[in-house]
């Protein structure tokens, strides 16, 4: 009986290994089967596979994840109903058709012989390439830079709260001349996400997004700026908006391209399109810093640009300094600059711009009065260099510049801000002094000056930046994030000499020497 009993037993225990064995293989069978649907599915999306696959699969990482309802269960799910949309019409499409496939894949091959047929010229003779403004492949290639274009938020929850503010900075903006023109460049809906708030671990409320533009009829024109307005999506989270002038020809080379969109600290916030001799980008232009407002020439001067000159493009750089103590929300962005743009008349006088900053600057804590103090002049050889044609005057080598405005910029520590021109005999001339400086607001505008000083080749430049650190219990360095800070001033002058040959001069570039002043 019990050895019936065992081998009944015996017998049943072998029924169930040979049922999970059967399955087991019929669940291998199914994940197979269900494998090359997905694959035989993508194959059918071609030329569009890899897009597809990559918004099915990373669509709800793009987006930040906060304490904010909207970023936590919105955006995902907002994320996801669009991916499923893009598939089903991709789909549709594709198997409806197989022309358009077909047709999709000739434009791509065309694109990539084209792209590199473009970049075998460039290589060749990259002095001479001609950018056609008309057939200029920036309108193809505006997101392609370093990273895809991601998918964004639907206005009415990215922007809310922020429509009416928008509208009112288009509606201040000062009517055209006759002839004049605006020129706008900026993040154009951008998404601001973790790709560009992307030094997570040592600054998490830092983000930087910079665009570039060709100026419309560059090739063949020649401009005065007169006005540069801010364009801001999100002020209170907006530290500053920089306008670069850059040359075309070097921009083509090193992106491919003449219009774009580019962020992050490393692609967008340490300036690599600035900084060396055969950087595209040549000087500073124009700067907001928060709180700022628009700033217009005095009548009679502007920025030259366009044709006869090594500016043809515009970049801006923003700045982004999330506050603190807020849950982080995304937001698509259209952050920028618009410029007006005068036709050149040889009577307008050309101004100059030069940036001075102490990048070395460090404050103690627990003082209610600490002074940065410093200067520049001759010795230092990038400012000697930008200035050294502006200086002359005909037959006049020492005729000096004259400084038209000034933006004088620190962070909220600052208490006064002082600028002065020094002669070798060390007399001082008192340019600007905000004797109650404060910080982020109206003390950020440039101020055309009321005392015109003139600057000749052996001058200083005398920087005296006033700030309370008496609340602060840690040392304050130099930067652009929360408790960090600044001591520098944006000049413009003139008469400045702008030619086409200023690309080959060294001295259109910014550097950090003598004791950490970067012009």
């Amino acid at each position: 009986m019990f050895v019936c009993l065992f081998s009944i037993e015996k017998n049943e225990e072998e029924k169930k290994k040979k049922k999970k064995k059967k399955e087991k293989k019929r669940k291998n069978r199914d994940e197979n089967t269900r494998a090359a649907e997905e694959n035989k599915f993508y194959n059918i999306l071609e030329p569009r596979d890899h897009l597809i696959k990559i918004m099915v699969r990373n669509s709800i990482a793009y987006y930040r994840r906060d304490e904010n309802p909207v970023s936590m269960y919105g955006a995902p799910f907002l994320a996801t109903i669009v991916t499923l949309v893009f598939i089903a019409l991709s789909y549709f499409g594709s198997s409806s058709s197989s022309s358009s496939s077909s047709s999709s894949m000739s434009v791509a091959k065309d694109y990539a012989a084209a792209t590199s047929r473009e970049r075998t010229s460039t290589t060749t003779n990259p002095t001479t390439t001609k950018i056609e403004e008309d057939e200029d492949l920036a309108t193809t290639r505006k997101y392609s830079l370093t990273l895809p274009r991601r998918m964004h938020l639907p206005n009415f929850f990215s922007n809310l709260g922020n429509e009416q503010q928008l509208e009112q900075q288009q509606s201040s903006l000062p009517p055209l001349p006759s002839g004049s023109k605006r020129f706008q460049v900026s993040t154009n809906d951008l998404l601001l996400d973790d790709k560009v708030f992307d030094d997570h671990e040592k600054n998490p409320l830092v983000g930087f997004a910079c665009s570039f533009d060709r100026i419309p009829g560059a090739q063949t024109q020649t401009y005065h700026v007169k006005s540069f307005t801010p364009k801001l999506s999100n002020p209170e989270a907006t530290h500053h908006v920089t306008v670069f002038a850059c040359n075309a020809q070097r921009m083509h080379k090193k992106f491919g391209t003449t219009k774009g969109t580019f962020y992050g600290a490393n692609e967008c916030g340490t300036w690599p399109f600035y900084g060396e001799p055969d950087s595209p980008c040549l000087e500073v232009a124009w700067a907001y810093d928060k709180g700022a407002g628009m700033f217009s020439y005095p009548t009679g001067f502007g920025y030259k640009v366009g044709k006869g000159t090594a500016f043809d493009v515009l970049l801006t750089q923003v700045h982004y300094l999330y506050p603190k103590n807020k849950p982080v929300k995304m937001w698509n962005d259209d952050t920028g600059a618009s410029m007006q743009l005068d036709p050149y008349r040889p009577s307008v006088v050309d101004a100059g711009v030069l940036t001075i900053m102490k990048t070395s600057m460090v404050l103690k804590p627990g003082q209610d009065e600490t002074v940065v103090h410093y200067s520049v002049g001759p010795e230092n050889q990038v400012y000697a260099h930008h200035l050294k044609d502006d200086f002359a005057n005909g037959e006049e080598e020492n005729f000096g510049v004259t400084l038209l405005a000034a933006h004088l910029h620190a962070h909220d520590l600052a208490k006064k801000f002082k600028l002065s021109v020094e002669s070798p005999s060390g007399h001082r001339n008192v340019v600007k002094y905000i004797e109650n400086y404060g910080g982020y607001g109206k003390d950020q505008d440039f101020f055309v000056l009321a005392n015109r000083a003139r600057v000749r080749r052996e001058d200083r430049i005398v920087i005296e930046c006033t700030f309370d650190t008496s609340k602060i219990t840690q040392q304050v360095k130099y930067g652009t994030n929360h408790d960090e800070e600044m001591c520098g001033p944006i000049l413009m002058y003139y008469p400045k000499k702008v030619t086409s040959s200023d690309l080959d001069q060294s001295g259109y570039f910014s550097g950090i020497q003598m004791n950490s002043v970067m012009v």
